[in-house]
């Protein structure tokens, strides 16, 4: 076998050990679109819901989180996601993940966006 089927191979019985964990862990998150309605409007990942950056705070303590919930960020490029990662993380929440953009929340996500 070559180096290149080996890892292939490996990365092949990795995923099967692992999927069904990473698809429990991906059901418990909260997906959420800090873009602008408008932004929301013209396409998003499925699952997200829409929580303008300039509310992020109020918008997720409105949904009564709890500070250990694992929520997604994503904007147009990363940038605002970033900055409401840091205040979300000031506010005790633990984790917090910036996905990026919308599509690399599309591809993290599994699923087309949809308008």
């Amino acid at each position: 076998m070559t180096n290149k089927s080996v890892t292939l191979w490996l990365t092949l019985v990795v995923y099967c050990i692992f999927q069904p964990a990473w698809a429990e862990e991906a059901a418990d998150v909260v997906w959420i679109d800090v873009r602008t309605p408008a932004e929301y409007a013209s396409g998003h990942v499925p699952q997200a819901i829409l929580i303008p950056f300039d509310g992020i705070e109020a918008g997720v303590a409105q949904r009564q989180l709890s500070k250990d919930t694992p929520i997604y960020l994503y904007c147009a490029a990363g940038g605002r996601a970033e900055k409401a990662k840091e205040r979300l993380e000031a506010l005790g929440y633990t984790e917090v993940t910036n996905v990026g953009g919308l599509k690399d929340a599309e591809k993290l996500a599994g699923a087309a966006v949809v308008q």
